[in-house]
């Protein structure tokens, strides 16, 4: 364990990173639902705005799992 003294600390960021899953998850399927070749305007505008913040977002989950790996139990 590499952590000792912090492990309010190690909750925290696995807590983040297990959250961050399920949002990636609700991303995902919100994206999958919605075409960006439909006819509707608002679905396309919402399929291009779920893809670009589901981009931007995997940088950020990224960085967090990369962090919740450097604890060591």
């Amino acid at each position: 364990m590499n952590y000792a003294g912090h492990e309010k600390l190690r909750a925290d960021v696995a807590e983040v990173a297990n959250t961050m899953c399920d949002l990636r998850a609700r991303l995902n399927d919100m994206e999958h639902r919605c075409r960006f070749d439909s006819d509707v305007l608002v679905e396309r505008l919402t399929r291009q705005t779920l893809y670009r913040a589901n981009c931007l977002f995997m940088e950020a989950y990224t960085e967090i799992l990369e962090l919740d790996a450097c604890f060591k139990d």
